[in-house]
C-alpha cells in the first residue's frame, strides 16, 4: 500500500501588535484556521509549503515536535521521521488500534540565529487509523 500524500499550505499571519500565528488552510471550508486534523491510515506522508507575508521577514520551517494526547511519546509502533527542512512529514503505523499524535511545526525567521525567536505552531493534528 502506498503512503497517502496530504499537502497543507501554510502561513504565518502577523496581526497588528501581537505575536505572529502559524495558520493553515482548510479545503473544505476554504478558510485559514490556527489547526488542521489530517486522517491517515497506516502510512502518510504531510507537506507543508509555507506561505510568507511579504510584509514580514520571511519564515522557514525549522523542525517539528510530535506527542501523543496524553503527552507521551508515540508508541513503538510508528516510524516517524522529518526531513531536514522540517516541512515533510513520514510516518508509518504498525499499530493494531487507533492512535491520535499532535505534531507542533517550529518557524524561525530566515537568517535568524536566536531560536529563541522561534514561532510554535497550532497543531496539526494526525489521526492515523489503521485499516
Amino acid at each position: 500500500m502506498f503512503p497517502q500524500i496530504k499537502k497543507i499550505k501554510t502561513r504565518v499571519n502577523a496581526i497588528k501588535g501581537a505575536k505572529p500565528v502559524v495558520e493553515f488552510f482548510i479545503h473544505e471550508q476554504k478558510s485559514w484556521n490556527e489547526e488542521v486534523v489530517l486522517d491517515f491510515s497506516r502510512s502518510g506522508m504531510a507537506l507543508f509549503t509555507l506561505d510568507t507575508d511579504d510584509k514580514e521577514d520571511p519564515y522557514i520551517f525549522f523542525g517539528a515536535l510530535q506527542k501523543t494526547e496524553d503527552g507521551c511519546n508515540p508508541d513503538t509502533n510508528w516510524d516517524f521521521m522529518i526531513n531536514g527542512a522540517g516541512n515533510i512529514i513520514c510516518f508509518n503505523n504498525d499499530c493494531k488500534s487507533p492512535q491520535n499524535i499532535s505534531v507542533r511545526l517550529t518557524l524561525i525567521q530566515r537568517g535568524d540565529d536566536d531560536f529563541k525567536n522561534a514561532i510554535v505552531s497550532a497543531d496539526p493534528m494526525i489521526k492515523n487509523r489503521p485499516t
